[in-house]
């Protein structure tokens, strides 16, 4: 069987190959250089080793796994401004590099590329799966970002608030990769559920990690600034746990930081160390946990071979390998 990086680089190959340039080119250099980054490449590897599962592997899902990381990289662009984000995988943000303008155009022309991207698939009882599907994991994500920047100016988020959004946001794209997989290999419905539901629990993991990454990761490693979501106030499972139970005085300190949003080395350090005291690391660490256990039972509803169920789920801890 193909390991992960004999897939991510047959999939490399094909955006060298396939990705569009819209002229002028101030309009396709922000989305190239985006796109060229250096990045896993999670979604359409997960998308491409759920359709070896269940067929061999084709031109169709090639361009599926192409749109998916085309619409990934484009909620990235944006995302980035919202949250006024200086690096992306090592290197400056697209406005940083290009201005906002240029962000915000050449995101919007690779949300099109995306759509465009699946009218390549050949077969069209498919593409209208697929297409549904697409339409309403697109409207999620839009729906966790605006929860996400809401967060950013509320007090008081429940931790089922933040699972909310963080399934919107994040998990609910690798589901959908996974799931469009599934459907590219003639999968029946209770297939494509049971995959759905394993890649939706990896996806919830897989945040839950890349948050606690922001504040006990480091720079080299993660990619971008530690602490960028303590400095942007984000209601993170961390700060939303140690909100109620720190003691009082801790308690008091998270409010006041909650007044700045600008990086500030000191709040950094003081609240890092509130989440520790709290309880709030060992707790997050332990949910990420139950996730990543929920995602093992949902794949044993799959009616796929055992090979294939450990094939699915060593690339999972693969994509994901900051989780185990």
């Amino acid at each position: 069987m193909e390991k992960f990086k004999d897939l991510k680089s047959s999939f490399e190959a094909f955006i060298t190959s396939h990705l569009p340039k819209i002229a002028p080119k101030e309009l396709y250099e922000p989305y190239h250089y985006i796109v060229n980054l250096e990045a896993k490449r999670v979604r359409p590897v997960m998308l491409l080793a759920t359709k070896r599962c269940f067929a061999p592997l084709g031109e169709d899902d090639f361009y599926a796994a192409l749109a998916i990381e085309l619409f990934h990289n484009f909620s990235l662009m944006h995302d980035d401004i919202m949250d006024k984000s200086e690096t992306r995988r090592g290197q400056a943000t697209v406005h940083k590099k290009y201005g906002d303008n240029s962000a915000i155009l050449s995101g919007d022309a690779l949300l099109i590329l995306s759509y465009k991207l699946l009218e390549n698939i050949a077969n069209k009882v498919h593409f209208l799966s697929i297409y549904s599907l697409y339409n309403k994991t697109a409207t999620e994500i839009c729906i966790g970002q605006q929860l996400d920047m809401n967060f950013e100016s509320e007090v008081l988020v429940s931790e089922a608030e933040y699972l909310m959004m963080i399934e919107h946001k994040t998990a609910v794209l690798l589901a959908t990769s996974m799931k469009i997989g599934a459907i590219l290999g003639g999968a029946n419905s209770t297939d494509c559920d049971a995959i759905y539901k394993f890649g939706l629990a990896i996806g919830m993991a897989f945040q839950i990690q890349d948050d606690l990454l922001d504040t006990f990761g480091e720079t080299a490693s993660v990619g971008k600034r530690i602490g960028g979501d303590i400095c942007n106030n984000k209601k993170t499972l961390l700060y939303i746990f140690a909100l109620q139970n720190a003691h009082k005085t801790h308690k008091e300190l998270l409010l006041q930081w909650s007044q700045t949003n600008e990086f500030n080395e000191m709040k950094v350090n003081e609240i890092t160390q509130i989440f520790i005291d709290s309880g709030a690391k060992d707790y997050v660490i332990r949910k990420r946990d139950l996730y990543y256990q929920e995602a093992l039972k949902s794949i044993e509803f799959a009616s796929i071979s055992k090979e294939d169920k450990d094939y699915l789920i060593k690339f999972a801890q693969k994509a994901v390998d900051r989780i185990k």
